[in-house]
């Protein structure tokens, strides 16, 4: 992996410094530094040592003699962390190997969005489902047939106070559902629930691609394939503002800060743009096919990617945001480097080199080594693959670990988790046999949640946490009629190379029974509790001076469980036409379940599908 920085200030010809050092220097290093310290790297003639236990033991033994963190009024006891010091000590468990299967289904997941306070997580499927889980024992809680559909979900948002979920489609629609308390667990429109349903054009072929709420709920903001920006207003009822924003679809949106004033899209044209609602005006809609004359006037241009944008994050201080692109970047933007309307008119266009469909072909320029001329960027993550969907990005939460890192999802099914200050990626996280489309960290816990293409949805955690497969999860299988199912994956989990197990510090996966397994996950809030008192009681830092290095496993044998999955042992063929879950062939780890043969499928073959529209 590496970053490059972008030298906006130097006139001379000396180089420019290496992409941490220069980072570091920007107003956005700093605050890292200062809310999360600085990067463990070793110094020269030592031994690296372990972070964790380095700032666990200082931060504890600091707090123990009361020179750490303020007391609170009135409290006599040691003294509180302060919030800098619970973001330096939790940093140190970011998710890597503790992988918990949430979900699997036979259809590709899209997307997967925690709600602002971590209770609910939504996850949207191709085959018009929009599951709602409960974090905290991942209970379903819905289970939303998704109506008037096209091709897939496009993107889902929870409101604020999680009341109510917004999905969208390849259609002018946003429809609501509500979550209260007194809503059926499975909901369809016109059978036992009302999905309310919000138009944004009267032009039937208009589809949207990306949904978000404004902090306060009142406001939903749509980018669509009709190059437009879309501001919904839910209390009166109507379309409060609609811009042509770009030449070509806008396929994210997301609100730059708490005032839902700003406003960042991404588009296809390769542009990011920001917008102030206060300057637009109640705008009419742009005709579909007009010319980029028409275009609205934003707040400012930021380019800078050489191929479309595929989504874009908001970091919530009205400054900064993440892209994803085409062109297998992403990138880092401050908008105090934006330049106007005006200025970016007056430069020169920078033309496309290649003709390709990112759908199902390769990056032709990926080892070029191109730049774009006015590449306003102040830094550059590489390594992910942006192939056959709109793959999304994300910062880490603030609250836990001060938005030290970026995360974003990959066609070659990994999680690739990025320092923001050095640009490595510090964690890949390989499960899912898919492109990994959307990936959601949970707003406090060090946990998130990846979707794939592949129909799994997976918990991951610190690797002390363990694998396997949630208790719901289990429950959801044995209730429907195939708790065999449960168990052969169980089986291959425990043999398996993708899962972590106790031979590499990974969690059990020792394929233990169900019993045990309930046991130990009771058990290991208690046993980190010990493990971190050990750590403080020993002192001995030296003794684990490897943990902390970046975990990297081997890429997937050949003849892996999707291609196992589809040879059938002939000595089994007859047993499972009686049904597949008798079949005395129980040593492969066969986790292709037809639905025909099999009330439970785990993964699916899309070969016969066609090619994703977006």
């Amino acid at each position: 992996m590496s970053a490059d920085m972008e030298d906006a200030g130097a006139s001379a010809p000396a180089p420019p410094p290496p992409p941490s050092e220069g980072f570091a220097l920007t107003d956005l290093g700093q605050e890292l530094l200062m809310r999360t310290g600085t990067a463990a790297e070793p110094r020269p003639g030592r031994r690296r040592q372990c972070p964790l236990m380095s700032s666990l033991h200082a931060l504890l033994t600091a707090r123990s003699v009361g020179s750490s963190g303020r007391k609170p009024s009135g409290c006599t006891g040691a003294p509180a962390f302060t919030p800098n010091d619970r973001v330096r000590a939790l940093t140190k468990f970011r998710p890597n190997r503790g992988m918990r299967l949430v979900d699997a289904t036979e259809s590709r997941g899209y997307t997967c969005q925690h709600s602002d306070d971590g209770s609910l997580l939504a996850c949207a499927f191709q085959d018009r489902r929009v599951r709602v889980y409960e974090t905290s024992t991942w209970k379903l809680v819905k289970d939303v047939n998704a109506h008037n559909l096209r091709w897939t979900v496009t993107d889902t948002a929870l409101t604020p106070d999680s009341r109510r979920l917004a999905y969208a489609s390849i259609t002018p629609d946003v429809h609501l559902v509500e979550l209260g308390a007194h809503t059926h667990v499975t909901s369809q429109q016109n059978l036992n629930e009302v999905h309310a349903s919000i138009s944004l054009s009267d032009h039937g072929d208009l589809g949207i691609w990306s949904i978000r709420f404004s902090p306060c709920g009142g406001l939903l903001f749509a980018g669509a394939n009709d190059a437009c920006l879309h501001v919904y207003d839910l209390a009166r009822d109507c379309v409060a503002q609609c811009v042509r924003a770009h030449a070509d679809d806008v396929n994210s949106v997301a609100v730059a800060d708490v005032s839902g004033q700003l406003v960042y899209t991404a588009s296809d044209d390769g542009l990011l743009k920001l917008w102030d609602r206060r300057c637009l005006g109640p705008a009419p809609m742009t005709a579909p096919g007009s010319s980029s004359r028409d275009l609205a006037t934003p707040a400012g241009v930021l380019p800078g990617h050489l191929e479309g944008l595929t989504h874009v994050a908001a970091r919530g201080d009205g400054r900064h945001c993440a892209t994803n692109s085409k062109d297998q970047t992403l990138k880092l933007w401050d908008v105090r480097k934006m330049v106007s309307a005006g200025d970016f008119a007056r430069m020169p266009r920078v033309q496309r080199r290649y003709h390709w469909d990112y759908r199902w072909m390769d990056y032709p320029g990926v080892n070029d080594g191109a730049r774009h001329p006015n590449d306003c960027s102040i830094m550059t993550y590489r390594g992910h693959r942006v192939l056959e969907t709109l793959i999304r990005c994300d910062f880490s939460p603030e609250r836990s670990t001060g938005q030290r890192f970026l995360y974003t999802g990959s066609q070659d099914g990994v999680v690739y988790i990025f320092d923001v200050l050095t640009g490595e990626a510090v964690d890949r996280l390989r499960f899912h046999r898919a492109a990994v489309r959307d990936v959601s960290w949970h707003p406090a816990d060090m946990s998130l949640v990846s979707c794939s293409f592949d129909g799994t949805v997976a918990e991951w955690s610190h690797a002390h946490v363990g694998g396997g497969l949630t208790k719901a999860y289990r429950a959801r299988a044995d209730s429907e009629g195939c708790p065999c199912a449960t168990r052969r994956l169980e089986q291959a989990v425990s043999r398996s190379d993708l899962f972590p197990t106790a031979a590499d510090g990974g969690g059990n996966g020792s394929g233990m029974s169900r019993e045990a397994e309930d046991e130990e996950e009771e058990e290991e809030e208690e046993e980190s509790i010990d493990s971190v008192s050990s750590f403080v009681a020993s002192g001995d830092e030296e003794l684990y001076s490897d943990s902390d290095e970046s975990y990297e496993e081997e890429a997937a044998p050949e003849g892996s469980m999707m291609e196992d999955g589809r040879a059938a042992g002939e000595d089994g063929e007859e047993a499972r036409r009686a049904h597949p879950c008798d079949s005395d062939d129980s040593e492969d780890d066969n986790l292709m379940v037809d639905m025909e043969s099999c009330c439970m499928p785990l993964h699916t073959n899309f070969a016969s599908l066609h090619s994703e529209p977006r």
